[in-house]
């Protein structure tokens, strides 16, 4: 099929669609008292909206088809799917309809309609998006430090917030608002602010872009120092849970018993260490912020891994700051399995042992450690079924006891995520590197065999 006949093929779908839809478009007396489900349901409507004294919107069987034709447009152009959510792209395509096809015969949509309702919402989301610069509180570490930058997002500690560039952005309203943020944070405890600067991205979309960011960016501190209290790193908004932990209990005896533990991010981390630590691990901070920048630009050169990298980070972040085991378990396996693009559970094993060969020399019938009696194919079996068992419920996820996997996954989950993240760079330096994930792992390792076998310089 040539790309005029498939072009041609998906407009006739698109064509279709809009007829069942228009053939189903409606409007009716709005009632005297508010909306209620009842009504809408009595009324027949799927999706409907007030226009003066009446309701207009879509009929039941008008909907299927239209959020059909919804996810056609919107998966159509990348920077579109990227950039708007679908939330809003669905309502203006909604408003569309209700506007400028309420009373069209059905059978007069013709191909130009197709094309002028893609062009509109073309034309919507070209309104929409540009660059925006968004502030987001983080809970980093307590102890000062100098600000830094990761990528494209710079960590500012609050102290210092006030003297940056970023209180005269927007004249007096926008200072006043800024000392709003630094007052609600100073109450909540988070000490540093992140500026996050996303493009090409309705506003929505571009918040959420940014705070996937930053998480994404901590994971940096995370794989830096694992051991330095970074796990509780998070951002304001997201999974940070108790600054402290207090515990107490009496037994039937009446004998009482209690605890008290801090749970705050970067306990360890005293004044200015976080820049030392930030300075110590510059290859890995570029590294990350390559990718961060990337992510935050729409501008991966190598989609499918760049975005396999940031998938696995967000995942290693969670199941970091996940307190029980059973579910930390899951998202650190999933961490592997979107890191190494496994499709499914024997890809996963198959992709493990090959990143164990391309990483640690490993072959599936070695030990995962020289007195282990565990081989790396069983390894690899093992922690996959602990996912397994936990997700389709033939172990409790509640009762199951997962330590020893926990520590085995996150020692090996960010072994891979640092080292893949700085392969990354360098796979992108070689010529004609392919977006795929085993010519990436047999480049690694056909690079470090390389190295090993050279002379020293």
């Amino acid at each position: 099929m040539t790309a005029a006949s498939s072009a041609r093929q998906s407009r006739g779908n698109e064509v279709g669609l809009l007829r069942r839809i228009v053939g189903q478009l409606a409007e009716r007396p709005a009632p005297n008292a508010p909306l209620t489900q009842e009504h809408l349901r009595a009324e027949g409507f799927a999706r409907v909206s007030l226009r003066g004294a009446n309701m207009v919107g879509i009929l039941g069987p008008g909907y299927e088809p239209f959020t059909t034709l919804v996810e056609v447009l919107f998966c159509r152009s990348q920077k579109i799917e990227r950039g708007a959510t679908f939330a809003a792209y669905e309502s203006e395509l909604f408003d569309l309809l209700i506007s400028n096809y309420m009373r069209r015969d059905p059978q007069t949509i013709v191909e130009a309609d197709a094309i002028a309702v893609e062009e509109h919402l073309s034309s919507w989301f070209a309104n929409q998006a540009t660059t925006r610069t968004f502030f987001i509180p983080c809970s980093i570490t307590r102890a000062p430090s100098p600000r830094f930058a990761i990528g494209s997002i710079r960590f500012i500690y609050i102290d210092d917030i006030t003297k940056s560039e970023f209180m005269s952005m927007a004249g007096v309203s926008w200072a006043s608002a800024f000392q709003q943020l630094i007052e609600e944070m100073r109450k909540e405890r988070a000490h540093w602010l992140a500026a996050v600067e996303v493009h090409d991205c309705d506003r929505d979309r571009g918040q959420e872009v940014a705070e996937l960011a930053i998480d994404i960016a901590i994971v940096a501190l995370q794989v830096a120092q694992p051991y330095l209290g970074t796990r509780n790193m998070s951002r304001l908004a997201a999974r940070r849970g108790l600054l402290t932990k207090q515990t107490l209990s009496v037994a039937a005896d009446g004998e009482p018993s209690g605890g008290f533990s801090v749970l705050d991010a970067g306990m360890s981390i005293g004044q200015g260490y976080l820049g030392q630590i930030v300075r110590e691990s510059a290859p890995l901070i570029t590294s990350v912020g390559n990718r961060v920048h990337a992510f935050t630009a729409g501008s991966f050169r190598l989609p499918k891994l760049e975005q396999a990298w940031c998938d696995a980070a967000y995942w290693l972040h969670e199941g970091l700051a996940e307190p029980m085991d059973s579910i930390a378990v899951t998202k650190l396996e999933t961490a592997i399995e979107v890191l190494l693009r496994a499709e499914n559970r024997s890809g996963s094993e198959t992709r493990i042992i090959k990143a164990m060969d391309t990483f640690y020399s490993l072959t599936p019938d070695d030990p995962v450690t020289p007195n282990s009696r565990v081989t790396t194919k069983t390894f690899a079996k093992r922690f996959v079924e602990d996912r397994s068992r936990v997700l389709h419920g033939t172990v409790s996820t509640l009762n199951v006891r997962m330590a020893d996997s926990r520590d085995s996954l996150e020692n090996l989950v960010t072994t891979l995520v640092r080292a893949t993240v700085q392969e990354l760079d360098l796979y992108l330096q070689s010529p004609s590197p392919a977006d795929d994930t085993e010519a990436f792992l047999e480049w690694i390792k056909a690079r470090r065999r390389q190295a090993k076998t050279s002379p020293a310089p």
